[in-house]
């Protein structure tokens, strides 16, 4: 019995130290592929809507283009819904790359919902320049987009 307790302490102690199974965001393969698809022409965008969300990057700490992380990193974003309005966290998309891939699936499957954001603790990605573009919708239907672009070395 006595043998049986301290192995159920030493893998309960293992289990506690490892660190979590990080999260792969993004497959080399899709990175190569977003940074070799043909520049994409949109049209032009409407102006925002100053009445939509606010989109905040909390972490990664937000200081222009030049943000360089590791692997793994922790990534957290809040959402700011206007007064009188509710977030529509159903609306949520996260789009990667110049090919805008929808990877909002495998971002929420791994995201804790906070009242406001999303937080991830366990993020990697391959090395290199990556860019998300965020969107979401209020309950008044007023979308906000926020595209966040990051390095990783």
């Amino acid at each position: 019995m006595r043998n049986l307790t301290q192995w159920l302490v030493a893998a309960a102690l293992i289990s506690v130290l490892l660190p979590a199974r990080a999260l792969q965001l993004v497959t080399k393969e899709e990175m190569i592929r977003s940074q070799k698809a043909p520049p994409v022409v949109e049209a032009a965008a409407a102006p925002a809507d100053p009445l939509a969300p606010q989109i905040l990057l909390i972490d990664p700490e937000a200081n222009g283009t030049d943000k360089v992380v590791r692997n793994p990193f922790k990534m957290e974003v809040m959402f700011k819904p206007q007064e009188g309005a509710a977030l529509d966290f159903k609306s949520f998309q996260a789009l990667y790359g110049s090919l805008k891939m929808d990877i909002t699936d495998r971002l929420l499957k791994e995201a804790v919902k906070t009242p406001n954001g999303l937080r991830l603790a366990n993020v990697t990605v391959p090395s290199g320049k990556h860019r998300i573009l965020l969107r979401i919708k209020d309950s008044q239907n007023r979308m906000a987009e926020k595209e966040i672009q990051f390095r990783v070395d």
